[in-house]
């Protein structure tokens, strides 16, 4: 296989991690009635059905049609375009901080089975801590799942419960520049 294929399915895992970032954020926002505009979680599940068009034929064919370029060009725009208005500036209340951070948690999470696959995809082994870190993130979106469910029943989560959410939003932020940096590598790991 060649390292192109690998590299561009690895940019596409990205672009896919960001996608997934977003829709969590808009459907958390959603759930707990955080101001938003609706039309947000619309057009990222339009952007997440035109990427999952693409990936199942390149992972048979491992080879990028040029429409299917210009579709991941116009995909990758997009997110930019929306992840502009993905960072809350102070005061952010404790909803858009669990939107936030549990969108962050959602999107590595994805990353991490996305790098799963390229191995399965590409007959190469990937290192152990990767599937070490499934249960890992799997223990934070529950949680992240239940806080979400509790608020918007109108309950008061157990404190236990809403304590991480700080010291996870704060770690969002302090990478704020890279999450930034990363989606412009996207762009010259597919080639478009």
């Amino acid at each position: 296989m060649s390292n192109k294929a690998k590299t561009q399915y690895n940019g596409m895992i990205l672009l896919t991690g960001y996608l997934q970032r977003l829709f969590v954020v808009e459907t958390i926002y959603q759930r707990l009635k955080v101001p938003h505009e609706a039309e947000r979680l619309e057009q990222v599940k339009f952007l997440i059905d035109e990427t999952h068009k693409i990936l199942p034929v390149f992972e048979k064919t491992k080879i990028l049609t040029e429409v299917q370029r210009d579709e991941l060009h116009f995909i990758l725009r997009q997110i930019e375009n929306l992840m502009a208005d993905y960072f809350k500036e102070a005061p952010v209340s404790f909803n858009e901080k669990l939107a936030i951070a549990g969108s962050s948690l959602y999107a590595e999470q994805h990353v991490n089975k996305g790098i799963i696959r390229l191995g399965e995809v590409f007959n190469q082994e990937i290192n152990k801590d990767f599937h070490k870190r499934i249960q890992f993130y799997e223990q934070r979106t529950k949680m992240i799942d239940y806080l979400v469910h509790t608020l918007a029943e109108g309950k008061e989560p157990e404190e236990q419960f809403m304590k991480p959410v700080e010291p996870w939003f704060d770690n969002v932020m302090q990478n704020k520049e890279l999450i930034l940096k990363d989606i412009k590598q996207i762009e010259k790991m597919i080639e478009i």
